[in-house]
């Protein structure tokens, strides 16, 4: 995996991290926890599922491309909805705020993870072989 990538990742998350600070100066949440945790399961899920997409984009055959990237977003949406349910299940308050704050860091981290894997597809994505199934 390469360092640009974990560094443009890093730096989402601080961002991230920071605008968490703010929102609980302004909405003053009950559970900070969960709010940390949730921050920090997309940090850690956006290294595994980077890695598994750009590995997906250095192979040379489209089905492997193709199930590799649609396979990642696939297992970060059923993780995501995981999380969730753990969430809803374990939580006393079940905090709407914390609802609208996790589908934001889907939104945040899925277009990161497409803008990342767009920008990687162009200069190495060099095959001209269409539907291989090697």
């Amino acid at each position: 995996m390469e360092i640009k990538f974990l560094g443009k990742l890093a730096g989402l998350t601080l961002a991230i991290a920071v605008g968490t600070i703010v929102l609980f100066y302004f909405a003053n949440p009950q559970e900070t926890s969960w709010y940390w945790i949730a921050l920090g399961f997309y940090a850690v899920m956006g290294v595994v599922i980077g890695r598994r997409s750009q590995s997906a984009v250095k192979s040379d055959s489209n089905s492997t491309f193709f199930t590799g990237v649609i396979g990642a977003i696939g297992l970060r949406l059923l993780l995501c909805v995981f999380f969730l349910a753990i969430y809803l299940i374990v939580s006393d308050l079940k905090s709407k705020t914390f609802i609208v704050y996790y589908l934001f860091l889907y939104l945040f981290y899925t277009i990161f993870e497409i803008t990342q894997l767009v920008s990687k597809l162009r200069p190495e994505k060099t095959t001209t072989l269409d539907n291989t199934t090697i």
